[in-house]
C-alpha cells in the first residue's frame, strides 16, 4: 500500500478556503429511521476541494473528510466511526484511509482494539472494468457527500452519468460501476417550492436545491431549519477529527 501521506494543500499556494456548500439535515417526522442528524460542508481550496461530514444516530457516529482534484474527482478518504454510550474516552473508534492517488483503491483500517489491517479493493462480482478508469465518486454516512457527485456531473433533466463508485458506508465497501440520474424537478410541499431530484445506484433519491447542494432525501432527510419537530439530543463527539494527526498514530 503507498504511504503518500495526508493530502494537504502547500502553505504558499496562496488561495484561501472558501465553502461552496453546507447543510444541516434531520430526519422528519415520516422518517423511517428517527433522530439521525447530519452536519456537512464543501470548501474550494488551492488543491481542489474538501468535504468534511458528521452524521450520528443512537446506533453510530460518523466522521468523514474526502479531498478532491479540481474537477471534483475524489483523492483521498479518511472516515472514523464511534460507538454512542461507549465507556472509552476514544468512544471505541475505528478509523478507515481509502487512498485513491494512485488509481487503485487501498484500504488501510484500525479497528477498536487496534488491530491495522490493509486491503486492495477490487470490483465487486463479475464486472470487469476497463484499465485506466479511476474512481469518480465516493459515496459514505449521510446525504450531504453526495453533492459533490452531482456538481461533477453538471446533469441536465432527464441526463445521466456512469461512475466508477466507492462506496463506504458499510463495514464491507463495495466498488462498482453505478448511474447517477437526474429526474424531473419536484414541487415538494416540505419545501414549498421545487426541488431537483437525483437518483443514484438506480434506487436511492436525493433532493437539491438550485446550486445542486443536497438538501434531503425521498426517505425523509430535510433541512433541520424547515422542521419543528424536536431536535433530538446531541451524542459525544468523542474529541474533534483530525485526520491529519490519525495518520501520525504509531498504529497507522
Amino acid at each position: 500500500m503507498p504511504e503518500l501521506g495526508y493530502p494537504a494543500c502547500p502553505a504558499d499556494a496562496g488561495v484561501a478556503s472558501a465553502g461552496i456548500a453546507e447543510g444541516r439535515l434531520r430526519s422528519g417526522p415520516w422518517s423511517q429511521e428517527q433522530r439521525v442528524v447530519e452536519e456537512f460542508s464543501l470548501l474550494r481550496t488551492a488543491c481542489g476541494f474538501t468535504f468534511a461530514g458528521h452524521q450520528e444516530w443512537p446506533l453510530a457516529i460518523s466522521d468523514v473528510e474526502v479531498h478532491y482534484d479540481a474537477q471534483l474527482a475524489p483523492l483521498w478518504v479518511w472516515k472514523r466511526m464511534t460507538i454512542p454510550g461507549s465507556r472509552r474516552e476514544d468512544g471505541s473508534a475505528e478509523y478507515c484511509v481509502y487512498e485513491l492517488r494512485t488509481g487503485d483503491v487501498f484500504i488501510k483500517k484500525r479497528d477498536a482494539a487496534g488491530v491495522v489491517t490493509r486491503e486492495k479493493l477490487r470490483p465487486g462480482g463479475r464486472m470487469a472494468v476497463p484499465e485506466g478508469v479511476r474512481v469518480g465518486a465516493v459515496v459514505g454516512p449521510g446525504r450531504g457527500l453526495l453533492t459533490a457527485w452531482i456538481r461533477r456531473a453538471k446533469l441536465a433533466i432527464g441526463g445521466k452519468t456512469r461512475e466508477l463508485v466507492l462506496d463506504f458506508r458499510e463495514a464491507i465497501e463495495s466498488l462498482e460501476e453505478a448511474t447517477l440520474e437526474r429526474g424531473d424537478d419536484l414541487f415538494e410541499p416540505s419545501y414549498g417550492k421545487k426541488v431537483r431530484v437525483y437518483t443514484f445506484f438506480g434506487r436511492e433519491t436525493v433532493f437539491a436545491d438550485e446550486t445542486d447542494a443536497v438538501i434531503g432525501d425521498l426517505a425523509g432527510m430535510r433541512p433541520d431549519a424547515l422542521l419543528t419537530t424536536p431536535e433530538p439530543e446531541p451524542l459525544p463527539r468523542y474529541g474533534k477529527p483530525d485526520p491529519g494527526r490519525s495518520l501520525d498514530l504509531p498504529q497507522l
